[in-house]
């Protein structure tokens, strides 16, 4: 077995998101507004989030399970004050209004829905600090086991697919060390260079190799995967082009992206594609539901790249829209201002209102 197929033999530094040159910092100062904007949001908005993300990481990281997540809830309403003048907000309460037409009985009861969404993120960051904890203490439910272990009988690679839903984290902590590790698989990056050191530590701990985007990356999963010794586990409802591509909500299927390289790398090692999500039972406490695995096309070696995603797309829509309260991606999502307008939006106002009937 090659070098180029075994986990270790690769240096964990590449699982370490690739960090901006530093500008001069004397450019703090400069007279040019583009250098001066990049300067200070390298050495001092960044340096700023940085040390308190560290400090509250490493503060959190040792408490009790329970009390981390009852913390992230009481940071709430400081967290949404200080968020005030940004323009994120409002696009979350505009999509979550858009994508809940007529589910709620009044304003007030959608906007207690909206102050779940909030109150779930808050937990999420907090839960982030001990998300290696979940799985050991036994704070992780699993539903759907008999998919998994029917694909695995098979005795080829697993790709699991998912949404960010509730803390979403766990789920890559739940396959890697408890149902089909060792589990490799792709990650976004955050924009600050402070939280992808934090990301990159809690990966280390568990010693998950989770690749940053880039053509080594690829090829590294590929060559990976092919090998026939590792599980993936790949999100589907990433940001591409400052938009979430899937699901659709009545959209074109995405062409490029996190799902199509799930499907080919699944043709390229015979694996099978299953299905999974989060969701929240309780303070730092978690239901992991397996799904069927997705079906090959009738007298196909291999998936369909159009029809899987369409599939994949039929799975995890519904899902997003019932947990809409957990779906962290709700602030990436930019729906147009006449979506609400739209055959699909219409459709979806009358599947609320049969339910409420």
């Amino acid at each position: 077995m090659t070098k180029q197929t075994r986990l270790e033999d690769i240096p964990f530094t590449e699982t370490l998101a690739e960090e901006p040159a530093a500008p001069c910092l004397r450019d703090i100062v400069s007279q040019d507004e583009t250098k001066r904007k990049a300067a200070r949001l390298h050495w001092v908005a960044h340096v700023k989030d940085g040390v308190f993300n560290t400090i509250f990481h490493h503060t959190l990281k040792v408490c009790p399970t329970a009390f981390v997540s009852g913390f992230g809830n009481l940071l709430v309403p400081m967290m949404r004050w200080s968020y005030r003048d940004k323009l994120f907000p409002q696009r979350i309460s505009r999509n979550f209004e858009t994508l809940t037409p007529d589910r709620w009985t009044d304003e007030a009861d959608r906007n207690a829905g909206l102050d779940r969404w909030w109150h779930n993120i808050g937990r999420t960051v907090s839960e982030f600090c001990i998300v290696n904890k979940l799985w050991k203490n036994s704070q992780i439910e699993v539903e759907g086991l008999e998919h998994l272990k029917a694909a695995q009988a098979k005795g080829t690679p697993v790709i699991f697919t998912s949404v960010h839903l509730a803390t979403w984290e766990a789920l890559f902590v739940a396959i890697h060390e408890g149902l089909a590790g060792p589990s490799i698989g792709p990650f976004q990056p955050e924009p600050n260079r402070f939280k992808n050191r934090i990301v990159h530590a809690i990966r280390k701990e568990r010693n998950q190799y989770l690749f940053p985007p880039g053509q080594r990356s690829a090829y590294r999963l590929h060559r990976l995967m092919t090998s026939g010794r590792y599980s993936m586990t790949i999100f589907v409802d990433e940001v591409r082009d400052k938009q979430v591509h899937l699901p659709c909500f009545g959209r074109p299927l995405p062409s490029r992206g996190n799902a199509v390289v799930a499907v080919k790398l699944a043709n390229s090692c015979g694996g099978t594609i299953i299905p999974t999500y989060l969701t929240r039972l309780g303070p730092a406490r978690f239901k992991m539901v397996l799904l069927p695995p997705l079906e090959r096309q009738e007298g196909s070696t291999g998936y369909d790249i159009r029809e899987t995603i369409h599939d994949m797309n039929d799975v995890f829509e519904p899902i997003v829209l019932e947990h809409i309260e957990e779906w962290y991606m709700l602030g990436e999502l930019r729906l147009t201002r006449k979506f609400a307008e739209s055959a699909y939006a219409k459709a979806l106002s009358q599947k609320n209102l049969a339910r409420r009937a």
